[in-house]
């Protein structure tokens, strides 16, 4: 399971002891008192009793309809090294457990320890994965297989078989293919339904404990997080957010609804600083959303996403008025030399359709251009100082799929009323190696941004300002006036060209003028 915190291994046995300890305890005080008050019934009524038995008869239903779906994923570790020196090394070859001890003349001495085979689970990578076709494919989070080609899968009848694998490392989905037919399937429901305060389980194996269930509610939607599993940062644009508990070995197992039905792939957590594990807020990828991936994987043997080469965001509600719309993506920012760029779309545009689909927010346009997959033809629908565009692009993959001072003038009297009321410092000069970035176009230059003004966290020293409200500007004298020409408390929005490392980008930056 990715986990927003890691906790050494030690303190995690020593904590993990104490809780055993204090659960043992605790135990038995409640047994005790459970004994004592064994008598103390809650006086239902008929119509009562009746309700809450159909329920509980209901709920039991679902979840016996589900649990052979469900699958527990084992991925056997193959070298764990016990220092950064390397001068220890744990290999476990076809289960046998070795020891290796670099003798002084560099020479190695092995130890075969066959007795410690059981701590060999200690060293393996675990999760859960449900069955979605009954020729045997099964559904997981790709940071439970990992690099893996093959994992050992344990269905709920307690037989084993081993898969192989197929990454969609990007949106964090994994296929396991295992040799089998006649299996049962779960049924994959629609997330685009799903609402806050609807009965969900999640059903898995967290910490081993194979055929678990944890019930909740789905406490939000279209939640976006970036995680970290320790290896690499993962980033998910549209998560299902749920209070039933969710812990280490859950990640890849489904997210049901009470009528049985897959709404979500269990993926990440929240978890508690010291022990790591649940705190009740817990994250599912949506079932739409892997339908689309798990299509391309089946069909193709792969995933990679469409590339566009903006930033989108959603339109501020301050903004809707001006822009005159409150639906679509504002346009923050555009990398030059993308499908973006030259389609000949601008910061500050608003796309508002995709191939016709209406846009509804962020996260709903990057997952539109990210299914259309790489060498895909777009049509987008852009709304533009008023104005309506059609604009094709050609869209490229995505890079995560894919195998990066002038000299100080004075200020002239006109320039430092308004610009240092902003906080900048700008030249007419454009370093030679930024202006051949500008191609034909003209702008100038940001020598310095003051800490704690109104343009700092938009502009930053080095930047070039295109246009401000669309109106190009080539020197300090049309900066001035553009920016004079906005009365104080007015929003601003200037198009800046910035260098990112070997990248140049197109941004909108939106000042509040003082």
């Amino acid at each position: 399971m990715v986990k927003r915190w890691q906790v050494a291994v030690g303190l995690q046995v020593v904590l993990g002891l104490g809780i055993l300890i204090g659960a043992l305890g605790m135990y038995t005080v409640v047994r005790s008192g459970a004994v004592a008050q064994e008598r103390a019934t809650v006086a239902f009524s008929p119509q009562e009793r009746a309700t809450l038995a159909s329920l509980e008869s209901a709920l039991v239903r679902v979840i016996e309809t589900v649990r052979p779906t469900v699958v527990h994923i084992r991925v056997p570790s193959t070298t764990v090294r016990s220092d950064e020196s390397g001068s220890r090394e744990i290999i476990i070859p076809d289960g046998r457990l070795r020891i290796i001890i670099p003798r002084p003349d560099g020479s190695e001495e092995p130890y075969d320890l066959d007795s410690w085979v059981r701590i060999i689970p200690r060293f393996s990578r675990q999760g859960s994965g449900v069955i979605i076709r009954s020729d045997g494919y099964i559904v997981t989070n790709d940071h439970v297989v990992g690099s893996a080609k093959e994992v050992e899968v344990i269905f709920h009848d307690g037989s084993k078989a081993k898969g192989k694998v197929i990454r969609a490392p990007g949106v964090d989905i994994a296929l396991v293919k295992v040799d089998r037919t006649n299996l049962p399937t779960a049924a994959l429901g629609d997330s685009s339904t799903v609402k806050p305060g609807q009965l969900v389980f999640a059903v898995g194996s967290p910490f081993g404990l194979t055929n678990s269930v944890t019930m909740g509610i789905v406490s939000a939607t279209g939640r976006f997080e970036a995680v970290s599993d320790g290896g690499r940062t993962r980033v998910y644009t549209d998560l299902i957010q749920t209070d039933a508990a969710i812990n280490s070995g859950n990640s890849g197992g489904p997210l049901i609804n009470t009528r049985g039905e897959v709404i979500g792939i269990n993926t990440a957590i929240v978890g508690n600083v010291w022990t790591g594990g649940n705190v009740g807020i817990g994250f599912a990828i949506p079932i739409n959303r892997v339908k689309n991936v798990v299509k391309r994987l089946i069909e193709t043997g792969s995933y990679q996403r469409g590339f566009l080469g903006v930033a989108p965001s959603d339109i501020p509600a301050e903004m809707r008025e001006t822009l005159g719309t409150s639906q679509g993506v504002l346009i923050r920012s555009v990398e030059e030399g993308t499908p973006a760029a030259r389609a000949g779309i601008e910061p500050g545009d608003v796309i508002v359709e995709v191939d016709g689909v209406p846009v509804r927010d962020a996260n709903h346009f990057r997952e539109l251009i990210a299914d259309k997959g790489p060498n895909a033809k777009v049509r987008l629908k852009v709304l533009r100082d008023s104005k309506t565009l059609t604009l094709e692009a050609t869209l490229t993959t995505h890079p995560e799929d894919e195998g990066d001072e002038s000299a100080v003038r004075a200020e002239r009297p006109a320039e430092k009323k308004v610009l240092e009321r902003l906080g900048i410092e700008v030249d007419d000069e454009i370093p030679a190696e930024l202006e051949r970035l500008l191609g034909d176009r003209r702008g100038v230059y940001v020598r310095n941004v003051r800490s704690g003004s109104p343009a700092a966290g938009e502009l930053r020293a080095g930047d070039i300002i295109l246009a401000v409200n669309q109106t190009p500007v080539g020197s300090v004298a049309e900066l001035e006036r553009a920016l004079s020409a906005v009365p104080s408390g007015q929003r601003v929005r200037l198009q800046v060209l910035r260098r990112e490392g070997e990248r140049a980008m197109r941004m909108l930056a939106i000042l509040e003028m003082p």
